[in-house]
């Protein structure tokens, strides 16, 4: 049967396509018309990104992969998708991906990565392996590396991944995230990965500068992303010294600390042959001191960045504050601002400024006329009720998603705010009042800080009822057995990551099915138990029809529930 996507051309439904995730895409569209499945098939089957994914999603999507199609595959192990790098591997053998070009692990650790490290050189065409680890400790690669001879893109959490084992160099690699590497590391991977093009790294000492620096190790250098861990300070003559022995590079990266004398000097930089020469230059120096009482020496800073170099020959623009120096291209889109006037800057305009800031802290001194300003805002952190008041004229909040209250006031004006502002579905909480009864079904995902603790099933049964629609939850509880009650009155959970107080014992998935409904219901789910936390992800996509009820119903056979759950 034909729809109205069939009379659309294939490059209309890829422009709507990119305002969704490839999983989103194929697990909205997928079977609507064989037309619409033959755009699927071209637009999502290459890429399959399975991040930040449910789990009902994650099984849908694992029983219609054509793996013999997918060159890029990223898979995460983190607090949202536990243990899915493992369970995705015991549906599917590494080596059937034939055409797998790049391969992504996130938060994984070397005992979970072991178990695919013998396959990994199966992969004939993968090009690129990019790992995040959860735990300090190394991810062993070594050896695995010296038989992928088709691997050009490495990234790593940690320089030490090499072991002395790897007897000769890997002369087809030439794009290194080495991650954090000390002074024996570095000279490790000079060794070993002598061709590289564009390095990416975080040394932890200021002393790796001059082996950094061998005029005859990696001078073909054309990216270099450089980072000073911890409390180091660096001199501008450390970092020209370095930048002189590097005559290819094209694209620059600096984040380190030092004296804003040494380092925060417009004039003296445009003096580096290499820094002229550049194509990109992105930089953040921390000032040791700070210039809370130098406005004078913040003026003189501001200047020498103000010439015709960087302003209308490079277009290198930058921030001053009384921290630190940066380019507008280091300026953290994340970051929360506690001031909503753009800071000093050598941009033309502020524009940058207002489409760039994503976070924002409200307090007394920030004033809200200017709030329509920020077009891509998308989380907003409100200290009390009578500020929230102002912002219910507000408009323009189009990408607002996540709210953060500082006090406890969920009630008619958080209800107004959040009624008028529907796409807000994420919410953080500092406080909690268990006598307000209002009801928030637009929220789909949950933060409770540690300040607020949860003691008794009376409180869960509360937070249950004031937030019916929940499919994701961070919370802090006193006891395990609560994680039991939380399962069965929040019943569209998704995904919940339970922290506690003290050491638990683990949490079995064989417990959770005799304790919860979980036992009743053709659910899969997958957990992990760690030191002082509990993460659960669960597929509750057929739930039965005892649980679909009304959620007054649903309240009352989860509490009975419990309540034997406790008694046992």
């Amino acid at each position: 049967m034909l729809t109205y996507f069939d009379h659309l051309p294939v490059e209309i439904l890829h422009m709507v396509f990119q305002y969704m995730s490839n999983s989103d895409v194929f697990y909205s569209f997928d079977a609507l018309s064989p037309y619409i499945n033959a755009v699927l098939n071209e637009y999502c089957s290459r890429t399959i990104d399975l991040r930040c994914i449910s789990k009902s999603r994650f099984d849908f999507i694992c029983n219609h992969l054509d793996l013999s199609r997918i060159i890029s595959l990223t898979l995460s192990n983190d607090d949202h998708t536990p243990q899915q790098v493992q369970l995705f591997f015991t549906r599917f053998r590494l080596e059937d991906f034939l055409n797998l070009q790049s391969l992504t692990l996130l938060s994984i650790t070397n005992e979970e990565i072991r178990l695919i490290l013998s396959d990994l050189s199966k992969l004939r065409h993968l090009s690129s392996l990019l790992t995040t680890s959860r735990s300090a400790e190394p991810l062993l690669l070594g050896q695995t590396l010296t038989h992928m001879f088709a691997l050009k893109n490495l990234s790593i959490p940690y320089g030490d991944i090499f072991d002395h084992n790897v007897a000769f160099p890997l002369h087809g690699l030439n794009v290194l995230d080495a991650g954090i590497c000390n002074f024996l590391e570095l000279r490790r991977l000079q060794r070993i990965v002598p061709s590289l093009v564009s390095l990416k790294i975080i040394l932890k000492a200021n002393h790796q500068l001059q082996l950094l620096a061998d005029v005859n190790i990696w001078a073909q250098l054309e990216r270099l992303d450089l980072t000073l861990q911890n409390k180091m300070t660096t001199r501008f003559d450390e970092i020209d010294g370095l930048l002189r022995r590097f005559g290819n590079l094209k694209h620059l990266s600096l984040n380190i600390r030092g004296s804003s004398n040494e380092l925060a000097n417009g004039t003296r930089w445009e003096t580096c042959p290499t820094i002229v020469s550049l194509t990109k230059f992105a930089f953040s120096f921390e000032f040791v001191p700070s210039l809370v009482d130098s406005p004078e020496r913040i003026h003189d800073i501001f200047v020498s960045f103000c010439s015709y170099f960087w302003r209308e020959f490079k277009k290198w623009y930058v921030i001053v504050t009384v921290d630190k120096i940066y380019t507008i291209t280091s300026f953290d889109n994340h970051e929360f601002l506690e001031c909503s006037c753009p800071p000093l800057s050598t941009a033309p305009n502020d524009q940058w400024f207002y489409s760039k800031v994503k976070r924002i802290k409200l307090d007394k001194q920030i004033p809200f006329n200017n709030l329509n300003l920020f077009s891509k805002l998308e989380i907003l952190d409100v200290p009390n009720e009578s500020t929230l008041s102002l912002l219910l004229n507000v408009n323009q909040f189009a990408y607002l998603r996540h709210l953060i209250l500082r006090q406890s006031f969920l009630n008619e004006t958080a209800q107004i705010f959040l009624t008028r502002n529907s796409h807000i579905d994420r919410l953080t909480l500092l406080q909690f009042d268990y006598t307000e009864l209002f009801v928030f079904p637009t929220i789909r995902y949950l933060y409770l800080e540690e300040s607020i603790r949860i003691l008794t099933r009376t409180q869960i049964k509360i937070l249950s009822r004031t937030f019916p629609s929940l499919t994701s939850l961070v919370i802090h509880l006193n006891d395990f057995q609560l994680v039991y009650t939380i399962i069965d009155r929040f019943l569209h959970l998704q995904n919940g990551i339970f922290h506690f107080y003290k050491l638990t014992k683990p949490i079995s998935q064989q417990s959770l099915k005799q304790h919860t409904h979980l036992e009743y219901t053709a659910s899969s789910f997958i957990c992990r138990t760690e030191s002082k936390k509990f993460v659960l992800w669960i597929n509750n996509s057929n739930l039965p029809r005892e649980l679909t009820k009304p959620i007054e119903m649903i309240n009352s056979i989860a509490e009975q529930r419990s309540d034997k759950c406790l008694l046992q």
